[in-house]
């Protein structure tokens, strides 16, 4: 935890008054990281009954958050203002009762469309994948498979259109939304099937995929070959001269029961997989090696599919840290080094998705509720005194943005 915690405040606000205001932020987002605790004066209007099996955040604005329920129901609240006293409205909501276009079956992903929220993707255990217009809230196209898809992803790049698609035979789709074409199919994986899958942050032909025989495979769409890498869980990259790597083969596997979580890391060379053997493992992308990284347990439950959520600071690399499903919990790792920094606890049921929100510096975390987490302790701290003291009240809900980069000293000298 020490080097997650701020330096003199004097003097970082003494480099703020010369300009420098660049150095403030990024060391006050590192501290706020690892230091997230649960925003108890903020919810979000009530809409899901049953359990929620995943949630998505739109890149362009960061602002609005979907979320899909096992019983097939679909809701998008609206993130802002991240005051510190809120209730999040409905933006819109597709049930039965709202739209006769919904899904049947549990939510197993839903994707917006990078860089314009204006469209976004829903896929169920219905076996239907379809495409909504946002502003409309209508389906404007839709996918039918004979078997079960248990996982879609699409780009992160600009103009991106190809969505992989998982499926229980061992089978990846890709499906073409600008020209409709769902032709391209990649025999990777056994038979067993393919729990999920996901592309490379920085290239759009390249995706990563999760088999429920344990297997990582790396592929390169553009190639005739079912995938160009396939992770080896004993191909270790060590200084030890007695712990050898050594290259993978046909029979290599990633972890020894089916993968659960795929997540790149922001750097664009590492890669996170959790597995149903309860282990977390840290990938060096670019030789396939995996980093001699201890994570401890890992409890997975019997959630199908895991959405963890990695934060690394720009100016830092070494400073990055992985928020994780563990039951009820959520746990937080230094994810170069292994060290458990906290363990943020307030669900009722096993969590099944973690999101970072960049823009505001808070986490959303669901099972059969959404709950937000932030670096307001403080703050609370504060709202709750000042409630006791109807002056200070406008003070203490201030938005965190406002506190963030509130100015620390008078403008009187400014004027003379």
């Amino acid at each position: 935890m020490d080097k997650y915690r701020v330096p003199n405040r004097a003097n970082l606000l003494r480099a703020r008054e010369y300009g420098l205001e660049t150095s403030f932020i990024h060391i006050e987002q590192t501290r706020r990281l690892a230091d997230f605790t649960l925003c108890k004066y903020r919810n979000l209007t009530s809409y899901h009954h049953s359990s929620i099996s995943t949630m998505n955040l739109d890149q362009s604005e960061s602002r609005y958050l979907l979320s899909g329920g096992s019983n097939g129901h679909i809701c998008c609240h609206d993130m802002l203002p991240s005051s510190l006293v809120t209730t999040h409205p409905i933006v819109f909501q597709i049930d039965r009762n709202s739209n006769r276009d919904h899904h049947t079956h549990n939510i197993c992903s839903l994707l917006w469309y990078p860089n314009d929220n204006g469209l976004f993707v829903t896929l169920g255990l219905d076996k239907k994948l379809k495409i909504w217009d946002t502003n409309q809230v209508k389906m404007v196209d839709e996918y039918e498979f004979s078997n079960f898809a248990y996982s879609a992803h699409m780009p992160s790049t600009a103009n991106a259109s190809v969505i992989a698609v998982a499926h229980e035979n061992g089978d990846l789709r890709l499906i073409d939304i600008r020209s409709g074409s769902d032709s391209h199919v990649i025999h990777s994986h056994t038979k067993k099937g393919i729990c999920l899958v996901k592309w490379f942050n920085n290239n759009p032909n390249l995706l990563a995929s999760g088999g429920v025989d344990g297997r990582v495979l790396f592929t390169d769409v553009r190639s005739s070959r079912a995938h160009y890498m396939s992770l080896d869980r004993d191909n270790i990259l060590t200084n030890n001269e007695q712990i050898k790597s050594r290259q993978t083969t046909v029979s290599s596997v990633a972890h020894h029961r089916g993968v659960k979580s795929l997540e790149f890391l922001p750097d664009n060379t590492h890669l996170l997989t959790v597995g149903a053997d309860d282990l977390m493992y840290l990938w060096n992308v670019n030789n396939g090696q995996r980093l001699l990284v201890n994570y401890g347990p890992i409890t997975t439950n019997n959630v199908r599919i895991l959405t963890i959520a990695c934060a690394q600071m720009k100016h830092d690399r070494t400073k990055s840290v992985v928020y994780v499903p563990c039951g009820k919990y959520v746990r937080v790792y230094d994810i170069l080094t292994g060290q458990r920094l906290t363990t943020l606890s307030g669900h009722l049921m096993p969590v099944s998705t973690c999101i970072y929100n960049r823009l505001s510096v808070e986490l959303y975390s669901c099972s059969d509720d959404i709950l937000v987490w932030g670096a307001v302790k403080k703050q609370q701290e504060d709202y709750e005194i000042s409630m006791k003291n109807p002056e200070r009240r406008n003070e203490a809900t201030k938005t965190l943005a406002q506190i963030l980069n509130r100015d620390q000293w008078s403008d009187d000298e400014d004027e003379d």
